[in-house]
């Protein structure tokens, strides 16, 4: 089925016009307008506008007029580079076919333009304005403003293509500028046209079409093919932006996806808007196409619709301002729009397949809330409408009277706690927040604890029965496929983790959420990263910050971190797909949802949470191969805590959670050399880079047990070594490596390590900092393999990054840059010990897989002592033999 979709992309790209033309038309170029410039529109970047100029307005009705000639008739696709922030309203008419608005929703490669940073209006993005018709010879378009935040309006440029327009910043397709910082070399890839002559193509991991053999399933811990086989999900996250892309655009990114090793990709956005619960059939469509697309490509899916700040409620609490956290566990409307949306998403035919995404074994995991929980901080009558509060808080009364006969005889249970919002005589027993659930608010509220004991009893059976409740219905709706319940964080990881994924297991899936993200300071730095923002480049390699690794998994249970990601400013991010495939497949985990696309190709600005940028994107391929192929191998178990729920509830708490930070060893913490049973009162932090640690349900802490770690860490040298032997982890120098038969490498601060020997592979790096991996091809051990990836990475910036220090590695941004991004200069060498002749190629690759023209590889030696010298501006070797 993929070459239905080749057959498709070619027809996207002729789409009846000959040779994919392009027309790519400057704002400036008017034929005539009224467009009322604004001296402020003068301090921006010129030379991250197309042609370094564009055409602005402000406070004024404005009309522009643009003629030019097309070779061919034809539907072409629309874009716009325009000014997206602040309420802008422009709309065009082509060819007189009358007035038709511009929607600005779904920027791509949204950039700041000021000179100064300023967070203003001054923002320029690409935005597809859909499929035009265009007629041979001359054409007409038009654009307008007469509406909108102070009539404002930027048009830098806009294009008609006749084929798939993948956005490069102010770059037209195919161009290279070679703009980078010093000592960086500029990352310009050219579109992709997926020919079979790429020597780096992961494709082939997949399946031809995904569920081609049906649905996929669950089996003790782990995710099984419907052809019976084990599966690891290296996936990704998308959100409306990218579901909203054009049908050309989201089979681009399909194979762009499939060709880096994708097998999964979470579509994370609501099907309705913002302030009105009715099931917007827009966005299904947008939903219906990219599943299908990705469907075509072997890539499963996991939906994701609801997070509470998508939506609000509209009265007088809310006002259309406030999320609706928590509602969604007890709330009779809040579960009545949910449900309803449910509905409609399982049931609506997709005009794509044929079929509704109920019956689509492409459609593998269903995810029923994102982050959002009654343990969480969120939770907390400051939080919630005071009669919804109070709803809530009756039910807390009627379980106390089912449980313990009458009110009254809950409160002499509790020792006469009472709360002054109680009202008895009305049923109302006043619910606590989240602050009361923890260890340290429990210990300080003693007199309470009974009564905080059956909070959390209750909360617990409350969510895990809404979580049953959920899944039945979603059954009924025709979806029998496996559905994840939750993913979020807790008040007291102590107290409450184990009772949050003890809920989930309501379902099939485990899933949680984390991100490497520290010091990074500014008034929007939760989401987005801006001038005048401070930051400084971290690594986790050196143990000074906690981690999103380590996690704790639920036994008889896949489990998938849904989002994870280190996220910019940082500098030191090529570490993060070398750490998830390797430590990830340590520890079993199931599925890794790298976050987030940002556009079907390549980011071309710097946003929070990268992924379609080198030191993520360009990493995947060598990533990809580790994590599916299973070439590290999953560690026993070494830490098992068997829990009792009740115990749980009364805020027992288990020791067996995940520190917020790695910097409080205590050698006392460690078992000896020796296998300890019974309940574990303790665990060493680093036992999650030595093996699996994980927890059941089953009620019978005397199993729980934890081996001795000793031997594997060296504390004195501080490097950590994995029970498998294939990893060590050396927090003292920032340096982890990997070496096991398929798979070998290294990354972080490589220099200061000096030579690293590995089995097959020894490195040799002039450069800080980088990630370096060999890995095969075909599955087989190095040694012999017929075909090698060699991946390189080390650190990236944007063209013309500025900061405070000097070298863009911290301190406060002075400019954000912008298109292309550059990669740090390699310097280096590798030297390979294989078996039999020496390799017959190493061809270096580009940016795309395929060879590059020209580009000579200097090598020397025999098989068993090749060396290859890194090429300067080289990401990719493909060794064959």
């Amino acid at each position: 089925m993929r070459t239905l979709n080749i057959v498709l992309l070619i027809a996207c790209i002729c789409s009846l016009v000959p040779a994919a033309e392009l027309i790519w038309i400057e704002g400036e170029d008017a034929k005539r307008h009224t467009f009322k410039t604004h001296s402020w529109y003068f301090d921006v970047t010129k030379t991250g506008l197309s042609g370094n100029n564009a055409i602005n307005n402000y406070q004024n009705d404005a009309e522009a007029h643009y003629e030019f000639t097309a070779a061919s008739k034809g539907d072409f696709h629309f874009w716009i580079r325009a000014n997206p922030v602040a309420g802008p309203k422009m709309e065009y008419n082509l060819n007189g076919a009358g007035w038709k608005n511009i929607n600005f929703g779904q920027p791509i490669d949204n950039t700041n333009i000021a000179s100064n940073g300023a967070p203003d209006m001054r923002f320029i993005a690409w935005i597809n304005i859909g499929s035009a018709k265009l007629k041979k010879g001359n054409n007409e378009v038009s654009f307008r403003i007469n509406g909108g935040n102070q009539k404002h309006g930027y048009i830098d440029c806009f294009v008609f293509s006749g084929g798939p327009f993948v956005p490069n910043g102010s770059a037209k397709p195919g161009q290279r500028t070679g703009k980078a910082n010093p000592g960086f070399f500029a990352w310009e890839p050219a579109p992709d046209d997926f020919n079979k002559s790429a020597l780096i193509d992961l494709s082939f991991l997949n399946e031809d079409v995904a569920g081609e053999k049906g649905p996929v399933s669950r089996k003790g811990n782990d995710f099984i093919l419907g052809n019976g086989k084990k599966v690891k999900f290296w996936a990704a996250n998308a959100g409306p932006a990218i579901c909203a892309l054009d049908h050309a655009s989201h089979i681009y990114l399909a194979k762009n996806l499939a060709k880096r090793g994708i097998n999964m990709v979470r579509l994370h956005g609501g099907i309705y808007d913002q302030n009105n619960p009715a099931v917007s059939m827009k966005r299904i469509d947008h939903l219906h196409h990219l599943i299908h697309a990705l469907k075509q490509e072997g890539i499963y899916t996991k939906l994701s619709i609801y997070f509470p700040a998508w939506f609000r409620l509209n009265d007088h609490f809310y006002n259309n301002q406030k999320w609706p956290v928590t509602l969604l566990f007890y709330d009779k409307q809040m579960q009545g729009y949910y449900f309803k949306w449910c509905e409609t998403l399982f049931k609506t035919k997709n005009p794509y397949t044929g079929i509704p995404l109920a019956k689509d074994p492409a459609v593998a995991i269903f995810e029923i809330q994102n982050e959002d929980s009654q343990f969480f901080w969120t939770f907390g009558e400051k939080s919630v409408a005071p009669e919804r509060w109070q709803a809530y808080s009756k039910m807390f009364g009627s379980w106390c009277k089912k449980k313990y006969g009458s009110i009254d005889k809950a409160y002499a249970a509790w020792n006469g706690a009472k709360h002054a919002k109680d009202k008895p005589a009305e049923g109302v027993i006043h619910l606590g927040g989240a602050w009361e659930m923890t260890r340290k608010g429990s210990d300080q509220n003693a007199n309470k604890r009974k009564r905080i004991n059956d909070q959390v009893a209750f909360l617990t059976e409350n969510m895990r029965e809404f979580y049953q409740m959920a899944i039945k219905k979603i059954n009924g709706y025709g979806y029998k496929g496996m559905i994840s319940c939750g993913n979020w964080h807790t008040a007291d990881s102590t107290t409450l983790d184990a009772l949050e994924r003890y809920c989930y297991t309501a379902g099939d899936v485990i899933d949680h959420h984390g991100y490497f993200d520290h010091n990074h300071k500014g008034q929007f730095a939760s989401w987005s990263v801006r001038p005048g923002d401070t930051f400084t480049s971290q690594s986790a390699l050196k143990f000074t910050h906690g981690n999103p690794l380590p996690y704790v998994e639920t036994d008889g249970h896949p489990h998938i971190i849904s989002e994870i990601g280190w996220p910019a400013p940082n500098a030191y991010r090529s570490e993060f797909t070398f750490l998830n495939s390797c430590y990830l497949s340590l520890q079993g985990c199931d599925g890794i949802f790298n976050f987030a696309i940002g556009s079907p190709a390549w980011d071309n600005s710097l946003a929070k949470f990268p992924l379609n940028t080198p030191v993520t994107l360009a990493c995947f391929p060598a990533a990809a191969l580790v994590y599916r192929n299973q070439y590290v191998q999953e560690a026993e178990t070494i830490v098992m805590d068997n829990l009792n729920i009740k115990e749980q509830m009364a805020l027992k708490g288990t020791a067996v959670n995940v520190k917020p930070a790695l910097d409080q060893f205590r050698a006392k913490q460690i078992p000896g050399g020796k296998k300890q049973e019974g309940k574990v009162d303790a665990i060493d932090p680093m036992s999650f880079y030595v093996g699996r640690v994980a927890r059941n349900f089953e009620g019978k802490p005397e199993k729980s047990y934890q081996k001795g770690i000793n031997e594997f860490i060296d504390r004195s040298n501080k490097t950590i070594t994995s029970i498998t032997g294939e990893l060590m982890w050396d927090y003292g120098t920032g340096v982890a490596t990997m070496n096991t038969p398929k798979a070998q490498g290294a990354c972080g601060f490589l220099k200061a390590k000096g030579s690293i020997a590995l089995d097959n592979l020894t490195i040799n790096s002039n450069n800080a900092y980088a990630n370096i991996s060999l890995v095969a091809m075909d599955n087989k051990d190095i040694a012999t393999s017929k075909k090698l990836l060699l991946q390189v990475m080390t650190i990236e910036q944007p063209y013309n990054f500025k900061t405070s220090s000097g070298d863009g590695m911290g301190g406060s941004i002075q400019n954000m840059g912008g298109a292309p991004f550059g990669i740090k200069k390699f310097s280096g060498s590798v030297t390979l010990k294989l078996k039999g002749a020496k390799p017959k190629s190493v061809t270096a690759c580009d940016e795309n897989g395929y060879a590059f023209e020209g580009k000579k590889v200097n090598n020397s030696g025999s098989g068993s002592k090749f060396k290859i010298d890194l090429n300067e501006d080289v990401v990719y070797y493909v060794i064959q033999r």
